[in-house]
């Protein structure tokens, strides 16, 4: 399982591709709070997915037309999955019929704009059913106008029942006798009685008609929701570039990755985000590099892409190769338990045993982030250098930011951070001579090579 916290979301960026998100429809925009991360088992809905936002890349722009209208129409929609719910149950009273109607009306309304759609992205798994039968059970005289009365015309019983009540209201407008006037009251209260227990057999009538359509009308509300957020998918691949990924069994490849978050931070700084390409096989990896030179933000950038791929997304980068992870893991410096009365090590450390306990179930991805930084450096050093040795005979993907010395050797891969490394140092003196320190950082930050 992929159980990442809110926290770590928010850190690698997930949440600001979230809240990206701008889907029409209520159903849409349920959907995306619903967004949960797949596994292996889940391989054959991922590829689905993967299919159809290519699809509505490749071919979007011959269907523009039909595509504008269909979003307009699922931008006034509402949600009306609950009252669908309940009329399998009980009688709708009339608000709910009316919502039912407007949602059928508006199902009416698109359904020629998506067969059109359809027959040319010929998207996979996704079908918006015709509803029209529905939709004569709440309009019989075919109007198709977003209203919604029981009317005279719904039975010979009830147009008797308000004749008598219009009749017997003209006449209390007329009388002025007090005793003829209560008598009158008395006869109108019986006849509104009755109109009440007509419209009530009326509505359990309709409610009733409408039950053999609820699966329809519940499946469509899916499909609207699985196209609505297909295509945010593709609109957002092509905002941050995203690419269609290869799945693969244990190899995991990402050619200039990007983060959206970080790198909109940047730019609003007047600054641009080095892309990251990396290559990982089983075992643990090591990335080494100078403090703020983007050791942090290669993780977070990696854990975002991943978690893309695993909810259905495009990742972000020019080409993607990666497994299907049963689990992720992110360490990072955040975990001190106050609760427990442990420090930032002692969390990080109780955190380690919980996840090598499931290393065994299937393959995972475990990032830690400057791991047992919290302790003094030799025993810092130990610990990281164990902890690598022990990943490489897991089966699981391991990335490890270090600053402890002999550690890259002991893993299966190493890399640096480039950094300043080849810059004219004594040229940088000179340019720092006379800055203050925020404005070092920032000098130090522009040569900053971070690939």
């Amino acid at each position: 399982m992929i159980e990442l916290t809110f926290a770590q979301k928010e850190s690698i960026g997930f949440q600001y591709v979230l809240e990206a998100l701008q889907p029409c429809s209520p159903y849409g925009q349920e959907f995306v709070r619903n967004i949960t991360p797949m596994g292996p088992k889940d391989k054959a809905e991922l590829q689905r997915q993967f299919f159809n936002i290519q699809r509505v890349l490749e071919q979007e722009s011959t269907c523009r037309t039909d595509m504008d209208r269909l979003l307009r129409g699922l931008m006034t929609m509402k949600q009306v999955r609950a009252e669908a719910k309940k009329c399998m149950e009980t009688t709708l009273n009339e608000i709910e019929l009316f919502e039912i109607k407007r949602f059928l009306l508006k199902s009416f309304e698109i359904h020629p704009h998506w067969r059109q759609i359809q027959s040319i992205l010929q998207l996979n798994g996704i079908e918006i059913l015709d509803t029209t039968e529905a939709l004569d059970i709440l309009d019989p005289e075919k109007n198709r106008v977003a209203t919604f009365f029981i009317g005279d015309s719904w039975s010979p019983a009830l147009l008797s029942i308000r004749q008598e009540k219009r009749h017997l209201e003209e006449l209390l407008r007329q009388t002025l006798d007090t005793a003829q006037r209560d008598s009158l009251i008395t006869r109108r209260i019986a006849v509104v009685t009755q109109e009440e227990k007509e419209e009530s057999r009326i509505r359990s009538e309709l409610s009733f008609a409408l039950r053999p359509h609820i699966d329809k009308i519940l499946h469509n509300m899916d499909a609207i929701a699985d196209l609505d957020l297909t295509i945010e998918k593709a609109h957002l691949a092509q905002r941050w570039g995203g690419i269609l990924p290869t799945l693969t069994e244990n190899h995991l490849e990402m050619d200039s990755m990007v983060n959206p978050r970080i790198q909109d931070l940047l730019h609003q700084r007047n600054r641009s985000f080095t892309p990251i390409s990396i290559a990982l096989q089983q075992g643990a990896t090591v990335i080494t590099g100078a403090n703020m030179g983007g050791k942090s933000v290669a993780l977070k950038t990696l854990a975002l892409n991943i978690l893309l791929i695993q909810c259905g997304f495009f990742p972000f980068a020019k080409t993607a190769a990666a497994p299907l992870f049963d689990s992720m893991h992110i360490l990072s410096e955040d975990l001190e338990n106050v609760d427990r009365g442990l420090s930032s090590f002692g969390g990080e450390i109780v955190r380690f045993n919980q996840v090598a306990a499931q290393l065994k179930e299937g393959i995972s991805l475990l990032l830690l982030d400057e791991f047992a930084r919290g302790t003094n450096p030799d025993e810092g050093a130990a610990i990281v250098q164990a902890v690598t040795e022990y990943l490489n005979t897991q089966n699981a993907i391991a990335v490890l930011t270090t600053h402890y010395d002999n550690v890259a050797s002991l893993a299966n891969a190493h890399y640096q951070v480039i950094g300043l490394k080849g810059l004219d140092v004594q040229a940088l003196e000179q340019e720092l001579r006379h800055l203050d320190r925020q404005a070092c950082i920032e000098r130090i930050g522009q040569h900053m090579n971070y690939g």
